[in-house]
């Protein structure tokens, strides 16, 4: 910007000192060609025909010089001028675009660190309850045993009730820690199988107080002759375990909410459907729910990672995972 002004401010003290000398040497021109060569060989013609013929021969030789000599240049001048300026205004729109990226960047990056240690907190968490549940299951066991030997030893009816109703409360614990397990225990991936049916009812029964706090009502249709699949238990509980929380989510505020476990045979493969009545996801994001880190719930609610985990088990089984919106807004995600 500083050369341009330069070039710029000097110019116009130029164009008047070339102005006044084209216009002094023509004036010099015409009264020197007059007075020894035309009046000489014309006397007697009138002062106002040669006042006239000055001002007519000033103007020939006046004009093409000053456009040739000076607004010819002057034009050349703006035009290299305004080129100057476009080239400024594109490097300036340039080097916005690139700040802009870099703090879209450097936000990005802000998120992605945030995300990674959210990621980290839950595998930590997901290692220390795995810790917690063989902790437990160790003196669960012990309890047991005594309460079976109480219940043997006992001779009153009402003793022998309040034993059994204990022996069915510590076989839901049981079945909780069992499920835990299940739930964060990592498989070697290879030659795994897992019954649906059996995967699909220790998920119900873990989330259980879920559906319980919630009002919740859960309704079960898995046929019992599907063929095994070729995953893990864990993985496939996983996966149930993040679609049937977003259905939670889904259906929380609804008067009467409810959710529903269907699994059928279809051509040979396994359909499994986890659908909802609540109002369904807006159509303008429906596309995107399955990317990492894609979250519509508030900050410190979700990790946006649910779904996109969830994808990625079912294609390791050589599966497919598709949301399905029905009509009237209830909401269904269908792995196949």
């Amino acid at each position: 910007m500083k050369r341009i002004l330069k070039k710029v401010v000097p110019f116009p003290f130029r164009t008047v000192a070339t102005m006044a000398a084209i216009v002094l040497a023509a004036e010099f021109l015409i009264m020197l060609v007059k007075d020894a060569l035309i009046q000489p060989m014309l006397p007697g013609l009138p002062d106002l025909f040669w006042d006239v013929a000055d001002a007519f021969t000033l103007g020939v030789l006046v004009i093409p010089s000053l456009y040739v000599l000076v607004f010819r240049p002057l034009q050349a001048q703006q035009a290299l001028l305004a080129q100057q300026n476009q080239e400024l205004k594109r490097l300036a729109a340039k080097i916005q675009a690139e700040e802009t990226e870099l703090q879209a960047q450097h936000r990005q990056a802000l998120e992605t660190r945030e995300r990674m240690i959210q990621i980290e907190k839950l595998s930590t968490m997901g290692t220390m309850v795995g810790g917690v549940a063989h902790e437990i299951n160790n003196p669960l066991m012990g309890i047991l045993n005594y309460v079976e030997y109480a219940q043997e030893k006992a001779t009153d009816s009402q003793s022998r009730e309040a034993l059994t109703a204990a022996l069915h409360e510590i076989g839901r614990i049981r079945k909780l820690v069992s499920n835990m397990l299940i739930f964060v225990r990592a498989g070697n991936g290879e030659n795994e199988t897992c019954n649906v049916q059996d995967t699909v009812g220790r998920t119900v029964e873990l989330l259980e107080g879920e559906f319980k706090k919630s009002g919740i009502q859960v309704t079960i249709e898995v046929n019992d002759d599907l063929p095994p699949l070729p995953c893990s238990a864990g993985s496939l509980q996983q996966m149930l375990v993040n679609l049937i929380l977003n259905a939670r989510d889904a259906v929380a505020g609804q008067p009467e909410p409810h959710i529903w476990l269907q699994a059928r045979q279809v051509n040979g493969k396994v359909m499994l459907r986890v659908c909802d009545n609540g109002p369904g996801i807006p159509d303008g994001i429906i596309d995107r729910i399955f990317d990492p880190f894609f979250t519509t719930k508030p900050v410190g609610q979700g990790t946006g990672l649910g779904l996109s985990i969830s994808r990625h088990l079912v294609e390791q089984a050589g599966g497919t995972l598709q949301p399905y919106k029905e009509k009237g807004g209830s909401f269904e995600k269908r792995v196949g």
